[in-house]
């Protein structure tokens, strides 16, 4: 027989809620009340305890007092006076004995002056007396101390024994015992037990209880570590009251049994859970009563919220009943209503721009993604406001708000017969038209751009508006939406070179940006797997034909793309944020190359250039000083060519920089001079000491008489300023010699020496060596 699983209706879910909320309110109330009742008998506790401790030391002060008051009467007694003045060892004994006997004492001991014994009735040896104990018998009358001994607590009172002629201590010792605290036990409600401990470190022993405490609890309370003001014991509250001072070797515990303290919380416990089922009862009966009276309407209004959801608009129920459930039926009504508005004002906002009503990027991108799922065919005109930023910084965002209403405007004039219009960007418009030929779309996005860009007139003053013009075919120029957003950036950035025609999209010019890409995310690795080598081309003294300096140059290799020119990697590094890696890891590399030349006995100094943006790295200095200043090799050796626009850009914070550098003791080279436009006076005020003229003039140097007369010029320009001159691009001997007469420092070029991997250069210096004889002749006869 197949049995049903039981399925609860709206009332009995109704029923069963209710109980379960008044049994997790009455078990919540219910334990929280217990918990405070708990706490409160236990503060009651430990409220006694605090008593307790205050009474202990109560009796304690008036026991003293009591055997200070008789041991006062036994040292002035005239017979116990005689007894110790005669000076008899037996007389003072017995004198000693019955005194002590009568202040009930356990012993006493009589001392000299120097604290010798002169008569005991102690067992043992006479226990250590600390200096205190006599110095407060001197002061104040009398000296007390705690001593526990042979298991046993003991009281000590030290008092003086003056008389004519006489001066001596009287010691006595006082046991604690059960009358002690049966007296406390009495006068604080609770149990005492104390407690002794021999030396330091050894466990306490219990040498004296009220009634009440049998031996398995003694020997339970009696092991705890000393010091502690509480004990965790399963049966009592327990409170540790030192009576030794520092040492902790006697103390009395107070104690009052748990389970007689909480007798009381255990009754109302019980009294707490009757209350808590009568409720249970009560809260059953009246959940039954509301699910009879309430439950056909609910069911009716929750039939009501379940059909809101549907395709079918959703009719209110005729709710019979009170007049709370029907405002509940037109709350349920009106709530319907404003949900179905408040979805539609969601939708238009999330595919609308707020400003100009246009659909927003949301907008295209659902529509692109079916036209593309669809297979159809449009055709796109972008529109870009070149100056909106410009429009928005100087007249206000409320003008620049403006402007863009404006250009809506006139784009749904325009694009009558768009699919879409959409602001997709602060100053970017799309419209999204039926398919069209391509000279079609031109002719329309040319109309289009007359009208938008005719002066726009707000608040009387017009406004002539600078706009690029795009166009797009889909798919063809774009296969789906990621595609399309590239291309079409790409288009508007090519676009902003040439604001008065319209860019048509040209197959493959992403090529090159994902090529940048790549290139971007491929030269980090490039830069922390070892992936860039390093050149150097020879630079000659052009007076004698040495070798004296090389120019440093990377080289990359990419494992795709094959050799990547460094023009195109570096400016790609100074993009991406990259440069400052690049050049530390190409002055690191340069400094590991200078030791290996060092090591092989060539010295040569190293030219390393300086991207604009390495002028603003404030860790270029110190970096620079780490990979350069050791043993094997100098700063001195190290020139930095910077570019004039470099130099110029920011001549203050390059000032700077550039001072840094100089104090190092790196030689600082202007680099490209003359294809610049620095200033002379400004020149002069940087620590620089080289001009390189750019190989532009250099190249054709023996052809062109007016590149002549400007590296001539150059030169002795330089020599007055007091800086050196390299030129570049030397391609013939002929160059060479006329540099040589003009008397240019150095040169570097093809005709010298080509870059050479490090491992090459100290071959090429011994070949340039052995050519020295050969280029100085050719001087010699090409000037002859």
């Amino acid at each position: 027989m197949r049995i049903l699983p039981v399925t609860l209706g709206f009332r009995g879910r109704l029923v069963a809620t209710m109980v379960v909320l008044v049994v997790l309110v009455s078990l919540a109330i219910g334990a929280l009340f217990m918990a405070y009742l708990f706490e409160e008998e236990r503060t009651r506790a430990l409220t006694q305890l605090d008593i307790g401790e205050r009474l202990t030391e109560e009796v304690m002060a008036r026991r003293t007092n009591l055997e200070l008051s008789r041991l006062s009467v036994v040292v002035q007694d005239f017979g116990f006076l005689s007894a110790i003045a005669s000076g008899d060892r037996a007389t003072m004994e017995s004198a000693l004995n019955n005194h002590s006997q009568r202040v009930d004492a356990a012993f006493a001991v009589l001392m000299n002056q120097d604290r010798q014994v002169l008569a005991s009735n102690l067992a043992g040896a006479l226990p250590e007396l600390n200096n205190a104990m006599f110095e407060s018998a001197i002061h104040q009358g009398y000296g007390r101390q705690w001593l526990a001994l042979d298991g046993q607590g003991f009281e000590l009172l030290l008092v003086p024994v003056q008389a004519p002629g006489l001066r001596a201590w009287m010691l006595a010792g006082f046991a604690l015992g059960s009358q002690t605290a049966g007296v406390i036990a009495r006068l604080s409600d609770t149990t005492v037990l104390f407690r002794a401990r021999s030396g330091d470190r050894g466990d306490y022993q219990a040498f004296a209880t009220s009634p009440g405490v049998n031996e398995a609890q003694q020997e339970s309370l009696v092991q705890t570590v000393s010091g502690e003001r509480y004990m965790d014991n399963p049966h009592y509250f327990t409170r540790v009251v030192p009576l030794s001072g520092r040492d902790n070797h006697l103390q009395a515990l107070l104690l009052i049994s748990r389970d007689a303290s909480l007798q009381r919380y255990y009754q109302r416990a019980g009294e707490v859970a009757m209350l808590v089922l009568g409720i249970l009862v009560a809260a059953a009966l009246l959940a039954l009563y509301l699910a009879r009276s309430l439950g056909r309407p609910v069911l009716q209004l929750a039939d009501y919220a379940r059909a809101v959801g549907g395709d079918t608009p959703a009719e209110p129920p005729p709710v019979q009943g009170s007049g709370e459930i029907r405002q509940l039926n037109q709350a349920f009504t009106d709530m319907v209503r404003r949900l179905r508005e408040r979805e539609e004002q969601i939708r238009y906002t999330a595919t609308h721009d707020d400003i100009t009503g246009l659909g927003n990027r949301n907008a295209l991108v659902q529509f692109t993604r079916s036209l593309f799922q669809e297979h159809r065919h449009c055709s796109v005109v972008g529109l870009r406001l070149d100056e909106l930023s410009e429009i928005n910084d100087s007249l206000g965002l409320e003008l620049g708000d403006r402007v863009l209403v404006g250009m809506a405007k006139r784009l749904r004039e325009a694009f009558t017969d768009a699919q879409l219009l959409a602001r997709t960007g602060g100053d970017e418009f799309l419209a999204l038209l039926p398919p069209m030929s391509s000279g079609q779309l031109e002719q329309r996005a040319l109309a289009a751009a007359a009208q938008l860009r005719k002066p726009l007139l707000l608040d009387s003053t017009p406004f002539s508006l600078r706009i690029s013009v795009v166009t797009l075919e889909l798919p063809e120029d774009a296969a789906n939406a990621n595609e399309f957003r590239r291309r079409l950036n790409l288009t508007f950035e090519k676009a902003s070179d040439h604001p008065d025609t319209v860019m048509r999209y040209q197959p493959g010019e992403d090529e090159s940006h994902l090529r940048e890409l790549q290139l971007i995310a491929d030269l980090h690795a490039a830069i922390t797997g070892d992936g860039l080598i390093m050149h150097y081309q020879p630079k000659l003294d052009l007076a004698t034909g040495q070798l004296v300096q090389v120019e440093a140059l990377v080289r990359w290799r990419h494992p795709d793309l094959g050799q990547i020119s460094p023009e195109e990697f570096i400016f790609l590094a100074e993009r991406s944020g990259q440069i400052h890696d690049l050049t530390a890891h190409i002055l690191t590399l340069v400094a590991r190359d200078a030791r290996q030349w060092q090591s092989q006995g060539l010295d040569l100094g190293v030219a390393i250039n300086l991207s604009a943006l390495d002028l603003a790295w404030r860790g270029l200095t110190e970096h620079i000083a780490h990979c350069f200043r050791t043993d094997e090799g100098d700063v001195g050796h190290l020139t930095l060519e910077v570019t004039e626009g470099a130099v110029m850009e920011d001549p203050e914070n390059a000032m700077v920089v550039l001072n840094e550098l100089r104090s190092l003791g790196a030689l600082i080279s202007v680099d490209d001079f003359g294809t610049g436009y620095s200033s002379l006076s400004q020149l002069r005020r940087l620590p620089v000491r080289e001009l390189k003229i750019d190989k532009s003039f250099v190249l054709n140097l023996t052809d062109e008489p007016q590149d002549q007369l400007i590296v001539k010029s150059t030169i002795d320009m330089a020599h007055g300023l007091g800086l050196k001159v390299v030129a570049e691009g030397i391609e013939s001997l002929d160059t060479w010699a006329l540099l040589q007469s003009w008397h240019c420092d150095l040169g570097q070029g093809f005709a010298l020496s080509r870059p050479v991997p490090a491992a090459d250069l100290p071959r090429v210096a011994g070949e340039l060596a052995a050519r020295r004889p050969k280029l100085m002749k050719h001087s010699t006869e090409t000037l002859s």
